[in-house]
């Protein structure tokens, strides 16, 4: 009893926003924007685009799934010696597409939950908030494949990502599309990111959240 209190007060203290990253407070989708860098720094992996290509007709057929797509997307980084040396040029030339309104809304304790690969996501935010915590795929850096038994972190998959880092309530939640309902409806405060603007998430994708019946948008990876 007495350390459930003692928790309780610590999450009371301790008030934290969740954000999605891709077209929240990034204004872009970071997995594509990077592959694209990685081609104009690497033209001798041009080639890939063709391989990329292949595997997206198939994931937009339905053929195979966006994990596997993910993979074979990201299957890029093991041409690349150097990938952490571009993941710093990236985001040195990046880091001003950070949305404004994040700056107005952040806090020192901040968790941003993304399907875009961990590794890419922290770079980034490490740069305008040391503290936060950042929750996303767990894809090798090396390899471009995900983690053993790593899922790809979008809809449900947010929300146990967060439960299993001991968070389960915010004060305020970021996402721009319906795939971050589930993120979002842990959040008392609920917004959605239109073309870079903050406006309030329609209630009406809360009032009806089931998770048997819920369609979730998979344009984003």
């Amino acid at each position: 009893m007495f350390v459930s209190f003692c928790f309780f007060v610590i999450e009371c203290f301790y008030i934290m926003n969740v954000y999605d990253f891709d077209k929240t407070i990034y204004k872009y989708d970071s997995s594509k924007r990077f592959y694209f860098f990685i081609l104009g720094k690497k033209p001798i992996l041009f080639w890939h685009l063709f391989v990329s290509g292949f595997w997206g007709l198939l994931f937009a057929c339905h053929i195979i799934d966006l994990r596997l797509f993910k993979e074979y997307l990201f299957s890029i980084f093991k041409h690349i010696k150097d990938i952490d040396v571009l993941l710093k040029e990236f985001w040195d030339k990046e880091i001003i597409n950070i949305n404004e309104w994040y700056f107005e809304t952040r806090k020192s304790k901040d968790v941003v939950c993304s399907a875009s690969p961990e590794f890419l996501v922290a770079e980034g935010m490490k740069r305008v908030n040391k503290s936060v915590i950042v929750i996303g795929s767990k894809i090798d850096k090396k390899t471009g494949k995900f983690e053993e038994g790593a899922k790809n972190c979008k809809g449900e998959e947010k929300v146990s990502r967060l439960k299993e880092a001991g968070f389960s309530s915010f004060e305020c939640g970021f996402g721009d599309s319906k795939s971050d309902v589930p993120m979002i409806s842990l959040a008392s405060n609920r917004f959605r990111v239109i073309k870079n603007k903050v406006v309030p998430f329609d209630e009406k994708y809360f009032e009806k959240y089931d998770k048997s019946t819920l369609q979730i948008d998979n344009n984003d990876l």
